[in-house]
């Protein structure tokens, strides 16, 4: 998956209409919430074949961070 693919799929996840930029800080983000991080979870799990917790969530502070933990399965 292509990183900008992954940044609209994060903004549906997040159900906002305001593009997200990759460097962008989630928790200043009202969207950014423990729902929020549950359909991160699910999301990773469906697409990526990856199990994430909320442990793994709680030092993630930008979307790149958030590529970081999909490893290769998100590049440029």
């Amino acid at each position: 998956m292509k990183k900008d693919e992954f940044l609209v799929a994060l903004e549906d996840i997040l159900q906002t209409e305001d593009s997200i930029d990759v460097n962008q800080n989630l928790d200043e983000m009202e969207e950014w919430d423990s729902l929020s991080k549950m359909a991160v979870m699910a999301y990773y799990k469906k697409n990526f074949e990856i199990a994430i917790t909320l442990n793994d969530l709680k030092d993630i502070k930008t979307p790149v961070d958030l590529i970081k933990l999909a490893g290769e399965k998100i590049d440029d």
